[in-house]
């Protein structure tokens, strides 16, 4: 009887889940639009940690990308590459105005940045970020100011990014230490769900007996 119970109390948690998760209501999203006029503009910033390293990836890697982007993103909503195939950041990934580099710290791999460069002249920081453990210790800064020398390398004319409201907090205020500026800013209606996805899915599951009925 108890296991029947379990069994029965571990289906109405999943149903609840499923529930939860599934329920995308509408929010207005504030964009901001960044640009670095110029290479020289940079504020660089740089930990005096021992130990940290920034490397680019020397060839595509689609794991990587997709571990990176689930673990950096899942405490930020980002949703639009959490379906990709094997196959579609393959394809994503063989585009070689597109490059990934790597923060890591004593080893270990502690944030990424994902650039690509543009026909226009452009260099794009298309997705930037940390692990959780290594956010609050400086090297944000650290990994933004090695990202935007890393597109300087790359001959950009400009460098570009976006950001908005559902990303952490401190990003906005990252990108304009280091000298970038808006150049415009829109509010978007968006779906989006009641929480974020979480590193891995299932990360949430001890929490869903908290969940509302």
């Amino acid at each position: 009887m108890a296991r029947r119970r379990r069994r029965e109390v571990t289906l109405l948690g999943a149903r609840r889940a499923t529930a939860y998760f599934s329920a995308v209501p509408l929010a207005d999203v504030t964009i901001h639009f960044l640009e670095l006029v110029s290479p020289d503009a940079l504020r660089a910033k740089r930990t005096l940690r021992p130990g940290i390293l920034f490397a680019r990836v020397p060839r595509p890697m689609p794991e990587l990308n997709r571990f990176f982007y689930a673990a950096v993103g899942g405490e930020w909503f980002w949703l639009d590459r959490r379906q990709w195939t094997l196959r579609q950041w393959s394809d994503y990934l063989a585009d070689a105005r597109i490059e990934t580099c790597v923060l890591s710290m004593d080893g270990i791999p502690a944030g990424y940045c994902e650039i690509q460069r543009h026909d226009s002249g452009d260099v794009e920081l298309k997705y930037f970020g940390l692990l959780s453990a290594f956010i609050g210790q400086g090297l944000g800064a650290h990994l933004l100011t090695e990202a935007v020398e890393r597109a300087g390398a790359l001959g950009a004319k400009r460098g570009v990014l976006d950001t908005c409201s559902l990303n952490h907090p401190q990003a906005l205020a990252n990108y304009r230490a280091r000298g970038f500026r808006e150049y415009r800013v829109e509010v978007q209606r968006r779906d989006v769900p009641l929480a974020p996805p979480d590193p891995w899915d299932g990360a949430a599951a001890p929490a869903i007996s908290s969940l509302r009925p």
